[in-house]
């Protein structure tokens, strides 16, 4: 059956809306500033995946602490050394934690099409946003970015304790939305995450094409673009191209 008109466009956040300025490497090098051993973007990115992990699983240690701090908590408890060589405490640890979120919020931007586009799409779409994340993190960015306007629902995932690519979360996304998959298209950079995700959930998905991101062989998305502006040329007129896929997962 021939889908029907597309009336719904649901968002990644992160490396389809926005990016840092300052590359992790660089955020955590004006963090510690010499002040203490640093740790590496490494240890940093796999923290965050534990972190993450925990906060799907409703298993966090800390829920008074921001994200972003239970990760330098974790990372440098019982390991940072001042140039005294002496232990550093919770409290001082915190502080770095909050001094690297300041850095991260200050370098993060809109790429340059993103206001335009999203204002004339507006116009003739019903716009969502779904990102995965910590709640307090992703909340932050969005309210630094100063984007909820556009959207008439958010969905964050670890505000529901599932996250992309588990096919669950987009569902979530298009009950919230008051939509299904006939009338909707996903768009975002993360052929991990974004593609396989809604190729997961059954969804029409276009991929920002991302060469930072790995590419996944069985990820199959339906167009791909560099940039957001083919989405008010005219992209999303050619609504053969944009077919919900034939799957156990597609049961709307």
């Amino acid at each position: 059956m021939e889908n029907e008109s597309i009336t719904t466009l649901i968002f990644d956040l992160d490396g389809t809306l926005c990016s840092y300025g300052l590359n992790l490497e660089k955020s955590l090098s004006r963090t510690f500033d010499g002040e203490l051993v640093a740790f590496s973007a490494e240890e940093y990115r796999e923290e965050f995946g534990n972190q993450f992990d925990k906060a799907i699983n409703d298993e966090v240690d800390r829920p008074d602490l921001s994200f972003r701090k239970r990760i330098f908590l974790e990372v440098l408890s019982g390991e940072a050394i001042d140039p005294a060589g002496k232990e550093v405490d919770e409290a001082e640890i915190l502080r770095l934690g909050e001094k690297f979120k300041e850095i991260r919020e200050n370098s993060l931007y809109l790429f340059p099409e993103v206001p335009e586009v999203l204002t004339a799409l507006k116009d003739d779409y019903q716009l969502g946003l779904l990102t995965n994340g910590p709640s307090d993190l992703q909340r932050s960015k969005i309210e630094t970015l100063e984007i909820e306007s556009w959207f008439e629902d958010i969905v964050v995932s670890g505000e529901h304790g599932t996250a992309k690519p588990d096919p669950e979360i987009f569902e979530i996304a298009l009950e919230r939305l008051d939509t299904d998959r006939n009338r909707s298209v996903y768009v975002g950079n993360s052929q991990r995450y974004d593609v396989a995700g809604a190729n997961n959930a059954g969804l029409p998905v276009i991929w920002r094409r991302d060469e930072t991101e790995e590419e996944i062989a069985e990820a199959v998305p339906d167009a791909v673009i560099d940039d957001l502006t083919p989405l008010k040329n005219g992209l999303l007129t050619e609504k053969a191209t944009f077919k919900p896929k034939r799957g156990e997962n597609n049961h709307a």
